[in-house]
């Protein structure tokens, strides 16, 4: 039976209200017992059933999101995939699987501008928190627009105080670094050392595995219920921050700086006085998660300012003498410079 889909409406009238709302397909249901499915068969099970692959994101956190259109019945479903297997199939928009796009090509259009035609909604439903796309056009651009910039690396450009802006900004910067999670961040012929495939391995064989590797622990704390390890290895100048939680290796990656991470290994070269560490990478996140990061990269707070909207953390790096100044704009860190100077930064 052909599905009933809803486009995107757009009311143009005397009021000039816009007004944009996406309903799901009826499949997902029908689906139910490929959840559970490893990847592959469950890749198989669809193209049997006259679904169609689309696309395909992966988030930091480790899940997949998959889009299947079936043109005979005019259905999207997003496939959700953890460790290999299908955790969830759930009805999507038409405008996930790429079709019927005139209607919310307009109603953005009309809300941001030609601007962003050229890459209108590149951002999928399961980039939302809630998995749905906003039926409210102007907050749908809002997370378009924050989501191209946070992708793209490109300055948090928050002009209107929009938390949709802000909330997709986050979206963009997840989708890049797990996009680049094969990256070791260096260039030409430098060799590294892997780790990434060390993730959800058991703690005890994951850190036996990286002494193997070549990494020296050389720093650890905790934090909640997790335990944070710093691993570094001189020959490759790698600095790993390494995330326990319930005894399995959480997360694993390469934060570039660390006060211990220093020293040599075998007979190569002292290391010598610590590098600039980054800290524009911070821009977009929450403020506790964006203090979390800097505080790992060797920063420590040293005088705060502000009110419960708008506040600022002056952060110190002594042995990169970096003295920053954080923004934090109703709960997201918004800017961070390096002012130089600071009567606390000392």
């Amino acid at each position: 039976m052909k599905a009933r889909v809803t486009k995107f409406l757009i009311a143009t009238a005397a009021t000039g209200a816009l007004v944009a709302t996406p309903v799901l397909a009826e499949k997902a249901s029908q689906l139910v017992d490929i959840n559970g499915m490893r990847g592959s068969s469950a890749e198989s099970a669809l193209q049997q059933r006259g679904f169609s692959h689309v696309s395909t994101n992966k988030k930091s956190s480790g899940y997949v999101y998959s889009y299947w259109w079936n043109g005979g019945d005019d259905d999207c479903v997003q496939v959700e995939v953890y460790n290999g297997r299908v955790e969830s199939i759930t009805d999507a928009t038409d405008q996930d699987c790429g079709h019927h796009k005139g209607s919310a090509g307009a109603a953005v259009g009309a809300v941001a501008g030609a601007a962003l035609l050229g890459a209108l909604l590149s951002h999928k439903s399961s980039h939302h928190d809630d998995n749905q796309h906003s039926a409210d056009a102007k907050a749908e651009a809002d997370y378009e627009r924050g989501y191209t910039d946070g992708l793209h690396n490109a300055a948090y450009h928050n002009y209107d105080r929009s938390n949709s802006y802000a909330d997709g900004y986050q979206a963009g910067v997840d989708q890049r670094e797990a996009n680049l999670s094969h990256h070791q961040r260096r260039g030409g012929y430098a060799q590294v050392a892997q780790f990434k495939d060390l993730e959800g391995a058991r703690a005890a064989g994951g850190m036996e595995e990286l002494e193997r590797r070549g990494f020296t622990q050389v720093d650890n704390f905790t934090s909640g219920n997790a335990r944070y390890s710093i691993q570094w290895r001189p020959e490759s100048r790698q600095c790993l921050q390494v995330i326990v939680a319930d005894g399995r290796l959480e997360d694993l990656r390469d934060i570039g700086q660390h006060p211990k991470c220093r020293g040599t290994g075998g007979s190569g070269p002292a290391m010598g006085a610590a590098a600039p560490a980054q800290f524009n990478d911070v821009i977009g996140r929450s403020g506790e998660r964006a203090r979390e990061i800097l505080n790992g990269r060797g920063f420590t707070r040293v005088a705060r300012l502000g009110d419960d909207q708008t506040r600022y953390a002056i952060m110190w790096r002594g042995q990169s003498r970096q003295c920053l100044q954080l923004m934090i704009v109703n709960g997201r860190a918004t800017d961070i410079r390096d002012i130089g100077q600071h009567p606390n930064c000392r």
